[in-house]
């Protein structure tokens, strides 16, 4: 056989995988509609373990690993088709959130950061020595936002003011690219509230993958599937378990849009842990 003669065999059983996927969707999007009326979940992993291991038992060994990728990244499409389905069928994404920014009369900064403080006076700048008073002057209300920086482009992200948003009800709104002596530095300004806008083009996430292989492989795979851009991701361990880790991820996109509403909620319901940190404009 030839290799013209074998590319139109592959053509041939292309059209066919095309056709079976057409059909296997119109299923996907049956289940879909039963599980919106019946509130089931979407993702149940044991079911998928007992039907990949029922398809692979006869699979030789030579394309084992290989057949049982494709069934996974079938399973996963389909999820993803199904969720978005779920949100058109029963709006159940409760996400509160704010369409304007806060009035500020006061903002808390830590003291190592009060340099990069140029739109507020100083009468309005309270300094504190960590990110956990800023947390808590926000909460007791004496201070209405915190400033500080997020990341620095030459030496890395602030463990610490990451913590400090994934451990409480802070977002981040705003975000200014600030050149400090030749480093870029990300500048954040948060506060208590959610704010969403249509002008934000910037997700702030946090999750904590499940314990199992190919976890973090599957999360980045749906947010590629997705089309959402991956603007910077980092690590840091999970201080409440041992050998796992969060995983912090800014996104391209907005929070408003189907797309991201969709892939929002199969994170939710398909990690350990997850918080939205932030929605806000950034030029860079």
């Amino acid at each position: 056989m030839t290799l013209e003669e074998v590319r139109q065999s592959i053509d041939k059983v292309d059209k066919e995988i095309k056709k079976l996927f057409k059909e296997r969707m119109m299923l996907a999007d049956n289940v879909a509609r039963v599980k919106a009326e019946t509130e089931d979940k979407i993702y149940k992993p044991d079911r998928e373990e007992i039907i990949i291991s029922n398809l692979t038992e006869d699979i030789d060994d030579n394309i084992k690993m290989e057949y049982t990728a494709l069934i996974k990244r079938i399973m996963e499409i389909s999820r993803k088709y199904q969720y978005g389905r779920t949100l058109e069928l029963r709006d159940c994404l409760d996400i509160v959130y704010d369409t304007d920014e806060p009035e500020v009369r006061s903002l808390a900064m830590v003291k190592q950061e009060l340099y990069i403080c140029q739109d507020y006076s100083k009468d309005m700048v309270i300094a504190v020595d960590d990110y956990m008073q800023v947390k808590e002057l926000i909460e007791t209300g004496a201070a209405d936002a915190g400033m500080g920086v997020l990341e620095d482009i030459s030496y890395g992200v602030s463990d610490a003011l990451h913590e400090m948003l994934t451990n409480s009800k802070l977002y981040i709104y705003r975000c200014n690219v600030v050149n400090e002596n030749g480093h870029n530095k990300k500048v954040v300004t948060f506060s208590d509230r959610l704010v969403v806008r249509k002008d934000h083009n910037r997700l702030k996430i946090m999750f904590v993958c499940k314990n199992k292989s190919g976890s973090l492989s599957s999360i980045l795979s749906m947010i590629s599937d997705y089309g959402v851009n991956l603007m910077e991701i980092h690590s840091a361990p999970d201080r409440k378990e041992n050998w796992n880790y969060r995983f912090y991820i800014e996104l391209s996109g907005n929070l408003l849009s189907k797309d991201i509403k969709s892939l929002i909620f199969q994170l939710e319901n398909e990690t350990e842990e997850f918080n939205i940190l932030g929605s806000y404009y950034c030029d860079k």
